[in-house]
Order: structure tokens, then C-alpha cells, then sequence
């Protein structure tokens, strides 16, 4: 009889874990993070530095910003001056008393251009209207340029026309859109979206924004299910921008414009909650719902029937 009433206690026991885990498991909400692939952005722009004689000394690298204590991602591109005049200026002579190495004089004296697109990192489930863009100009002598016109976003491996959003949008989106010049010690912001999100409302006869440019709740629904019951991360492409930029020192021609096709490339990565418990977390992975057999008595299901 003991062993009898055990045997039917450790069965309802596991009967409530079951029910919790399966509970949970409906209630569990995915979490998303965008990522941006840092390595292929310096590789890739720097290789296009290296092809081009006048950007030899130029350098591109992916830093963490720290601005009044915001840290954000950007691309930097480096602006080193040429060695011999810096070294010998009177400024650079009183670093070196001051025990600075000529590395650290010549990194002073650099100057830098960032750039910037968000969003990035962890997102809630929302829609996303644009991304967001900004150039800052931190240099001396430099000119940078944005080329709307020559820049694309793609999206589920569909290129689309990058369009920048003014506060009053022309009613025929195919006429060619001014490229940003950024002078010295200045910068820009921007939000983008492509073409067809736009649509004109006869009442207030302007463009607006009909449709976001990522529906994050969306993606999820479309995207592979993430396991709860794994490590293993469930990362999907989300979206490509190629933003054509330019750079050339103030007093130089055109022809010395230095163009760079930058590649911000998103990925989404699906992260659902994990159940905190180890002992329902182990039941999920046995019994969950995402591993419901086929045909089983347990859950009371059927095979699907074979096509005729």
C-alpha cells in the first residue's frame, strides 16, 4: 500500500511540473537583439581604402564611442596625417617632452569620422519606422559626403532605393535627392526607409509613411522557431545598408574624392525567456510542446494521414 500511495504521489507530482512546463512555455515571450556584423564592416571598407591610392592613409575600424557617458557602435574611419610635419610642429615637440610617444602624437593629431546606425542590441517586439543614421565630421580639413541617391537597403535579399526622410517629403519620390556635405567639427542625422513605404494622403496632400521598415513581431512569426530547450542561438538576416559615402580634404578637386560603399549588415537574433527552474527546464526539453511527437497516446495525437 505504501509503495502503491508513493507511486501515485510521485505521479501527481510529476503530472503539476508537467502541467507548469507546458504553461510556461506558452507564456514564454522571444526576445530579439539586432547585431551588426563588425568585422565584415572594417573588412570590407578598409579593403576598398586599400584599392584607392589617395585613402592610403586612411584606416577603418568598428569602436565602442563613449560620448557623455552614451557608448554606442560606430565605423571609424581614421585620418592620419603625414608623419615628418606633425613630428616637427611645436605642439607635437611639447607632447614628446611631455613623454607621449610618437604613436600617441601622431593619434592626437588624427582626424575621425564616425558613423553610426541604429538600431542596434536588444529590441522589443515593436516596429521599426527607420533606421537611423549619423555622421559626425570630428576632422580638421575634411570634407564628408552622403550620396543618398547611390545608396540601397536590402531586405529579405531584395535591393531597394534608400529614401531620406525631410519634413516635407516631395509627392514624386523618383526625382534625385541632395547629397549631405558635412563640413569639419559638424555632423548629420537622418532616418531612412525605402521607397515603397511611402504613400500620398490626398487630405493633407504630402507623402507619409504608410508602412514601417521592419515589424519586428512580424519577423518572429516568419522566422524559425527558437528552442528554449538548447544553447544553440537562432540567428536570421534582418536587413543590408549600403551607404555610399565620400571623403576628400577641403582645398582638393572632385577627382580626389575618395568613395567608400559602406556595408552595415543586421542580423536578428531570437532569444526566448528560459525557464529560471532547472527541474521544469529538464521536463521542457523531455515533454515540451516543441517536442510533441507525431503519434502519441500521451499527448493524445495522431500521425498526419499519407498523401494518397
Amino acid at each position: 500500500m505504501e509503495t502503491l500511495l508513493l507511486f501515485v504521489y510521485f505521479l501527481v507530482v510529476f503530472y503539476v511540473l508537467y502541467k507548469m512546463a507546458l504553461s510556461l512555455e506558452k507564456r514564454q515571450e522571444d526576445r530579439v537583439i539586432i547585431h551588426l556584423d563588425k568585422e565584415f564592416l572594417a573588412q570590407q571598407t578598409q579593403d576598398q581604402l586599400d584599392h584607392q591610392k589617395d585613402a592610403k592613409h586612411i584606416e577603418a575600424s568598428v569602436s565602442e564611442i563613449a560620448i557623455k557617458k552614451l557608448k554606442f557602435t560606430a565605423l571609424q574611419l581614421t585620418v592620419n596625417k603625414p608623419k615628418q610635419p606633425v613630428l616637427q610642429s611645436p605642439k607635437a615637440k611639447d607632447l614628446k617632452k611631455q613623454g607621449l610617444s610618437e604613436e600617441g602624437i601622431l593619434n592626437v593629431f588624427a582626424g575621425r569620422v564616425y558613423i553610426r546606425v541604429d538600431p542596434i542590441g536588444q529590441q522589443k517586439l515593436r516596429k521599426i519606422p527607420y533606421l537611423s543614421i549619423s555622421v559626425r565630421n570630428d576632422t580638421s580639413d575634411m570634407h564628408v559626403y552622403v550620396n543618398w541617391d547611390h545608396s540601397s537597403l536590402e531586405i529579405f535579399e531584395e535591393g531597394h532605393r534608400l529614401i531620406r526622410s525631410t519634413p516635407n517629403m516631395p509627392s514624386d519620390l523618383s526625382q534625385p535627392q541632395i547629397f549631405s556635405l558635412i563640413n569639419p567639427q559638424s555632423g548629420v542625422n537622418a532616418d531612412v526607409t525605402i521607397e515603397r513605404n511611402y504613400a500620398y494622403d490626398a487630405e493633407a496632400r504630402r507623402m507619409i509613411l504608410a508602412s514601417p521598415l521592419i515589424d519586428l513581431e512580424e519577423r518572429v512569426e516568419l522566422s524559425q522557431m527558437s528552442d528554449p530547450t538548447t544553447d544553440e542561438k537562432n540567428i536570421q538576416p534582418l536587413c543590408t545598408l549600403d551607404l555610399m559615402i565620400g571623403i576628400k580634404h577641403v582645398t582638393e578637386p572632385n577627382s580626389k574624392l575618395i568613395n567608400l560603399l559602406v556595408p552595415f549588415v543586421f542580423t536578428l537574433e531570437i532569444e526566448p525567456d528560459q525557464i529560471a527552474l532547472p527541474p521544469l527546464r529538464w521536463l521542457l526539453r523531455q515533454v515540451g510542446d516543441r517536442n510533441r511527437p507525431k503519434n502519441s497516446w500521451f499527448w493524445a495525437t495522431k500521425a498526419p494521414a499519407k498523401k494518397r
